[in-house]
C-alpha cells in the first residue's frame, strides 16, 4: 500500500499527452471528429493543434493551450481553443465572441456545442 502525500504536497500532474487525450474524449469533439470526416468524404480530420507550447497560468493553475481543428490538406481550420489544466481534470474553453475563459459547463449551456454542424457556427 502506498503512502499518502503529505499535506500540501500538490496532486500528480497531468501531462500534455494525456490532457490532450482528455479533451478528444469530450462527446462534442468526438461528434465535430465524425461530422468532419463525414461532410469531407475522409478529406478532413479534426484534431488538436498546440497553439503555445507554454503552459498558461490561470488562477495560481498551469494550462495546456489546445485549438480543435479541421485539418485537411489545404489547411487547418479553428472550431475552438481550449486551456486544459495540468494540475487536475479541469477543462475551460476560450470564448472568442467575449475574450474571456469560461467553465465547460458554461461553454455547453451557453454555446451548445454538440449542435455545432460546421466551423462558423
Amino acid at each position: 500500500m502506498k503512502d499518502p502525500l503529505p499535506p500540501g504536497e500538490p496532486k500528480a500532474v497531468r501531462n500534455k499527452e494525456q490532457g490532450a487525450a482528455a479533451l478528444m474524449a469530450l462527446p462534442e469533439l468526438q461528434a465535430w471528429s465524425s461530422l468532419i470526416e463525414k461532410n469531407s468524404g475522409g478529406k478532413a480530420h479534426g484534431g488538436l493543434l498546440e497553439y503555445d507550447p507554454m503552459p498558461r497560468k490561470l488562477n495560481g493553475k498551469s494550462y495546456w493551450q489546445f485549438s480543435y481543428v479541421e485539418n485537411s490538406a489545404e489547411s487547418a481550420l479553428r472550431w475552438e481553443s481550449f486551456l486544459v489544466s495540468s494540475n487536475d481534470d479541469e477543462i475551460l474553453v476560450e470564448d472568442a465572441s467575449s475574450d474571456e475563459v469560461i467553465s465547460l459547463a458554461r461553454w455547453r449551456r451557453e454555446k451548445h456545442p454538440a449542435k455545432r454542424t460546421a466551423v462558423d457556427n
